[in-house]
């Protein structure tokens, strides 16, 4: 217990095919993955990989953006499957090249050329596929999949997960939060 408070286990891994063994964790939880899932039946199998890590009896959340927005939020979202703009900082994003041709190694020379004058993110943005470089806040900005859940959508998906049982849900602060038993 001591080495696990120290160095928790942590990983990054695909929602659809979670890298751990049936049964092995106490619980889980998931925030901020579901409403990246384009389809429902990902959406299923993504609560299906949950319950199938976590023991009989264990219990998982899930929290995932709500089409209902309070008041005062600076989200309104106009429908339930959108591309939401991400805001990424340069210092987090890597190096890649947009093309694989052997032009690369001589557009390099050239690049350095052109690249001055402009700021880390500008060039960032000018190498990924889809980036913007926004300029008033020097960032760039990549649009991503959203699907904004509804009230009562992820019970009735819960729902056609046997063996899970929804213990909770609410509404917390523009996401739909969802807490689910493990029944067999």
């Amino acid at each position: 217990k001591r080495a696990l408070s120290e160095n928790p286990a942590v990983a990054v891994a695909d929602c659809l095919h979670i890298p751990l063994r049936s049964n092995s964790c106490d619980a889980a939880i998931s925030i901020a993955v579901m409403h990246h899932l384009s389809t429902e039946a990902r959406r299923i199998r993504c609560l299906s990989e949950l319950k199938r890590i976590v023991k009989v009896g264990g219990r998982f959340n899930v929290q995932a953006w709500a089409l209902e927005q309070e008041n005062d939020s600076k989200r309104k979202f106009h429908g339930t499957d959108l591309l939401v703009p991400f805001n990424a900082q340069p210092k987090y994003l890597q190096t890649q090249a947009k093309s694989s041709d052997k032009d690369n190694m001589q557009q390099s020379k050239s690049t350095s050329a052109e690249s001055k004058g402009k700021g880390v993110a500008q060039m960032m943005a000018e190498q990924y596929d889809g980036a913007e470089f926004d300029s008033k806040k020097n960032l760039v900005v990549f649009q991503r999949y959203c699907h904004m859940y509804r009230k009562g959508e992820l019970e009735s998906l819960c729902e056609r997960v046997p063996g899970l049982e929804v213990l909770e849900s609410s509404y917390e602060k523009g996401n739909w939060v969802i807490t689910c038993r493990v029944c067999e």
